[in-house]
């Protein structure tokens, strides 16, 4: 526990927590009241994040509100023989104009359909913040990114400079071995 005005305390202390393989820290007010079960606007989780560059597989199409998007996207990292890995998928983070301009381009770069999913050439580079890499047998690559967001599309980069899963499973070890040591 740290209570604090100084950012720098503040930031050595969150360094220590990561190193020591916790997830992040709980920041709040200090005149604010802990309430069982719920974090009010007083509170706030700070936690690591990693981005990765990587590239669209697939889409399916959106549901409620995002009805008529190509919404959940399939996300995959290069891997050593030239193909894609899939690591996940994630609907979270994108605006309503990047629904809207990512249905549009991956329409136009349909390979494969059926009633929920569209598979798409493999070209279009996404931005990919997450917290953390987990094991995963549901994947190929058997590793999957948690709390993946969508930070934005990469026009300036070509699928073939996305980052590869090798990158990804360098993350995953450096991880297991902070929490290993912890």
């Amino acid at each position: 526990r740290l209570v604090t005005s100084d950012a720098a305390d503040a930031e050595a202390f969150y360094a220590e927590a990561l190193r020591r393989g916790h997830e992040g820290v709980m920041a709040k007010a200090v005149d604010a009241p802990y309430e069982a079960g719920r974090r009010g606007a007083s509170w706030l989780k700070v936690k690591r994040t990693h981005t990765l560059d990587l590239v669209v597989l697939a889409a399916e199409w959106g549901h409620g509100r995002r009805r008529g998007w190509l919404s959940n996207l399939h996300l995959g990292a290069r891997d050593p023989a030239g193909g894609f890995v899939m690591l996940g998928k994630t609907f979270k983070g994108m605006t309503d104009e990047m629904l809207e301009w990512q249905t549009r381009e991956l329409a136009a770069r349909a390979i494969a359909r059926d009633a929920h999913t569209v598979h798409v050439r493999p070209e279009l580079v996404v931005e990919i913040a997450f917290n953390d890499v987990q094991a995963s047998p549901q994947y190929p690559g058997g590793i999957a990114l948690r709390f993946a967001r969508v930070k934005g599309y990469r026009p300036d980069k070509r699928a073939d400079e996305a980052d590869t899963i090798d990158t990804v499973r360098a993350l995953y070890a450096e991880q297991m071995a902070r929490a290993a040591a912890a």
